[in-house]
Formats: structure tokens, sequence, C-alpha cells
């Protein structure tokens, strides 16, 4: 029989810091890159599982092998700079064998961008115009907040180009000016979020559709997304004491292997082992071949199943993918999954 102190002894994950400021730099450095340094500060060895980003920009790096309690390890953080003018606002998802097992760290910074010519600037083509950007990413946004962000169109022609959007959901306004746009000419695209319009929280995706001259039967999309959030800054004490607190039995699951095109299920307990009600804003996988069910809210001191169902049709050899679940507990609020599978034929 293990003795109680052996029975007790979990890891700890402390860092120097979880949110690094890059403050200004510039475009053509190429990358910036931040160290984030932590001790296990528990008394059993701690392992790094995975690091995931939101987004391909930033690229991770972390200690791999197991950190024995009272050793350091880090979580090298790398965001490519070039091509990505404007504000640094990126989250890293630590997972590690933890409780809670997800730790949150931030990059924040400016890229002053390079001077280029037209050609350089202006990379994607819609229609007669030019633009910097198709796609405007918002990263992390409160629920409560209505940020604005600038895309920015270039008409290289000779002749007159009027910009308007059309079918725009609620939450999305946009403002163009000037709204047309002549030879050798920019326009701002000023396009503002309500993350509460949206009513759905983390990673959403709209586009959008924007014609020229008034042209209804060609539309030229963009792709908006965000990270919607909920900002536990705002909570009282009395609730953040009385907070409900998220407790999955695990955050691998190392599957059997399947045969292609065959189905397999997953049942994943989760616990809330806090105060009040909590729920269970949202639960999916990146991968268009996994589907979660989750419930929509846990009682205090009750437990539930998320049931997880891979089809694994067109797919074979080792998988690993990745499940989100956003949920309102100010400690863990976002959980990642990991299941891992052989597909074989």
């Amino acid at each position: 029989m293990l003795a109680p102190a052996t029975l007790l002894a979990q890891p700890k994950i402390t860092f120097d810091k979880i949110v690094h400021d890059f403050g200004k730099v510039k475009e053509a450095d190429g990358a910036a890159v931040h160290d984030f340094t932590f001790k296990n500060t528990g008394t059993a060895p701690l392992i790094i599982q995975n690091v995931t980003t939101t987004c391909g920009c930033t690229t991770p790096e972390w200690t791999k092998q197991p950190i024995p309690p009272g050793s350091e390890g880090f979580i090298k953080v790398s965001y490519d700079v070039r091509g990505r003018p404007g504000a640094i606002d990126k989250t890293i998802t630590v997972s590690s064998n933890t409780k809670p097992a997800t730790t949150h760290l931030r990059i924040t910074g400016e890229v002053s961008p390079v001077d280029r010519q037209p050609a350089e600037a202006f990379r994607y083509t819609a229609g007669a115009l030019r633009m910097d950007n198709l796609h405007v990413s918002f990263s992390r946004v409160y629920s409560y907040e209505k940020p604005t962000l600038v895309a920015t169109a270039y008409n290289p022609g000779t002749n007159p180009v009027k910009i308007s959007f059309v079918h725009l959901p609620s939450y999305i306004k946009v403002d163009v000016s000037p709204s047309t746009i002549r030879k050798d000419e920019k326009a701002s695209i000023k396009i503002t979020y309500d993350a509460a319009g949206k009513n759905e929280w983390g990673f959403v995706s709209d586009l959008i559709s924007m014609i020229q001259n008034d042209d209804t039967s060609k539309e030229y999309k963009l792709t908006i997304t965000a990270n919607i959030q909920e900002d536990f800054s705002k909570w009282t004490n009395n609730q953040l004491q009385n907070a409900p607190s998220a407790l999955l039995e695990k955050s691998v699951i190392e599957g059997e292997k399947i045969k292609k095109g065959e189905k397999a299920e997953y049942k994943l307990k989760m616990t809330n082992n806090g105060k009040s009600k909590l729920l269970i804003r949202k639960a999916e996988s990146t991968s268009q071949q996994v589907k979660v069910t989750a419930p929509k809210e846990i009682a205090p001191g009750a437990s539930s199943e998320l049931l997880i169902s891979y089809d694994t049709t067109g797919q074979t050899g080792l998988q690993s993918k990745t499940i989100s679940i956003i949920t309102n507990d100010p400690k863990n609020p976002s959980i990642t999954v990991r299941l891992k599978v052989e597909v074989i034929e």
C-alpha cells in the first residue's frame, strides 16, 4: 500500500509570468521570440503534454522530458511578424498533468510595418481591387467588447471602383472610407465586431461579402475570426469564491486501433467540484471527423459525461485530434483534450 504522502503527491506548474509584452517590434526583423520559464513547485514529476496556439503564426517549443519537483522548464514562443503589421495579441494553451490541466499564456505587442510598394503591400486580388488582407482576425475578444479593425483596399486600375458590403450579420458593421476609390488610391475598411451580438464562445468565424460598383452578381469574401472569452477579472470576490470548478478525468484519450471506415465512441467524465453551476458553453473538435456531445450544465458536486464520436472514413495511420471545451470556470475556462488513435486498413 502506498503511503499517504505518495497518494497526495502531484505536480504544480508555476510560471515567472503568464503575459509577455514584446513592445514595438519591426516587421523586417522576421520573428519575435520569448521563453516563458516555469518551475515545478509540486511534489511529483511535471509533464508538459501539449502546447497549442491560436494561429499558425505562433510556433511553440517546450521541455519534453518529465520535470522533477523543484526543477525548471520552458515554453519557447516564436511569433512570425512578417506580413503581420499591427497589434500582437495571441494566446498559448499549455496542457500538462497538473490540476487544472491547462494554463493560458499570452503574448502582446505591436509590429511596425516595413515600407512596401503597392504590389507588395496589397498581395490579394478582389475583383478590380488589391487588398492587404482577406482575413481580419480579432484574436481575443471579451464577450462585452465591440472592437474595430481595419483592412485596406487599393485600386491599381484606371477606373473608379465603388465598394459596398451586403448580407452582413447584425453583429458585424463595416464602414468604408472613401466608398469610391480612384486610380492609385486606397480605402479603409473599418470592421466593428459586436461579441455580445454574436452570442457564441471560443473561436468563431464568419464570411462577409463585398461587391464592387453595385454589381451583385459577383461577391468577394472576407473572413472574420474572433476568440470570444469571458472577462473573469470583472468577477467579484464572492463570485470567485463560489465559482464552478471543471475537472476532467483525463486530458488525453488513448484509443485502441480502429479499422478504416469504422466509427468509435469514447466517454469522458467531467465533474463540477465548485460551488455553483458549471456551464459548458462549447465543446467541439477542429476535425470534421470528430463530433462532441456535451451537457449544457453540471450542478455543483455532480458529474456528467461527454460523448466523443470519431468517424475514420478517409483516415489512416496514427491520428491526433484536438477537442476544445469552453466553460465558465474562471480558473479553467478553456480545456484541451487530445484523442490519439491508430487507424488501420
